[in-house]
C-alpha cells in the first residue's frame, strides 16, 4: 500500500517526464507528449535473427552461430527510450517494467513469442542486484510472462562480474561470464532482458539453456542498440 508521504508527493509535486523533466502527459505517465511522440519505435521487418531494423548482409549477421533462433526489440536504445531504461534501473523500476512489457508483447512478431512455454529472465549480477534493490530484468520478465500467460522461470544464475558490463568495451562485453543453470528449462523458451547491445549476454544465456535441454530459444528485449 502506498505510504502517506508518497501520496502527498503525487498531489503536491507534478509528475515529470523521465526524459526531459517537463510535466508528464497525465497522471501516471512516464513521458510528456513530445517525448512520447519521439520514441524510436522499430518495426518487425528487420533481420529476423539479430533484431536489427535492416537486413544483415549474407554471413555478416551479429547473431550468426547464436543459440537463440530469433531476437527482437520494439524500441531503439536512443532518446526517450534510453532514458526510460536508465530510470527503470535506478528508480521507477516497476512502472517502467510494466510499460516496456506492454510494448514488447503488443508488437512482438510470432517468430519470437509464438508457442513459447515459459519466459526466462537473463540473470543480473548478484552484487549490482542487491545494491539496486530490484532485479530489473526479472521484473520485466515477470510482466512479459503475465502478458503472454506463461510462467516466468528464473532457471539461470550469474556469477559475479569483475567489472560492471556497462563500464566495459564492446570487446569486453563479448567475454561476459556464462550463467549457470539452476533448474531444467522447458523445450521452448523466451529469453528476456532489457537491452540487446552486442548480444553477448543473450548468446551466453541461450547457449546454457540449449545445453540444458531447451530445444528452441528466442530472445525478446525492450531495446536494441543500432550500432
Amino acid at each position: 500500500m502506498p505510504r502517506a508521504r508518497d501520496l502527498l508527493a503525487v498531489l503536491v509535486v507534478p509528475e515529470r517526464c523521465l526524459h526531459c523533466r517537463a510535466p508528464a502527459a497525465r497522471a501516471g505517465a512516464l513521458l510528456c507528449d513530445g517525448c512520447r511522440r519521439a520514441l524510436p519505435w522499430l518495426g518487425v521487418g528487420g533481420c529476423a535473427r539479430c533484431g536489427l531494423p535492416g537486413p544483415c548482409p549474407p554471413g555478416r549477421c551479429p547473431a550468426r552461430g547464436a543459440a537463440f533462433r530469433a531476437a527482437w526489440a520494439p524500441l531503439a536504445y536512443e532518446g526517450p527510450a534510453r532514458s526510460l531504461a536508465l530510470a527503470g534501473k535506478e528508480r521507477a523500476a516497476r512502472r517502467v517494467a510494466s510499460w516496456f512489457a506492454a510494448a514488447m508483447t503488443a508488437r512482438a512478431p510470432a517468430r519470437v513469442t509464438g508457442s513459447v512455454q515459459a519466459v526466462v529472465p537473463v540473470p543480473a549480477d548478484p552484487v549490482r542486484g542487491r545494491r539496486r534493490g530490484e532485479d530489473h530484468a526479472r521484473l520485466l520478465a515477470v510482466a512479459v510472462a503475465a502478458a503472454l500467460d506463461v510462467p516466468c522461470l528464473p532457471v539461470l544464475a550469474r556469477p559475479r562480474a569483475a567489472v560492471a558490463q556497462h563500464h566495459q568495451s564492446r570487446a569486453g562485453r563479448r567475454r561476459v561470464p556464462r550463467p549457470v543453470l539452476v533448474a531444467p528449462p522447458p523445450d521452448r523458451v523466451l529469453l528476456v532482458d532489457d537491452v540487446h547491445t552486442t548480444g553477448a549476454t543473450l548468446r551466453a544465456a541461450a547457449a546454457v539453456l540449449h545445453d540444458g535441454g531447451a530445444r528452441r530459444v528466442t530472445a525478446l528485449t525492450a531495446l536494441r542498440t543500432l550500432r
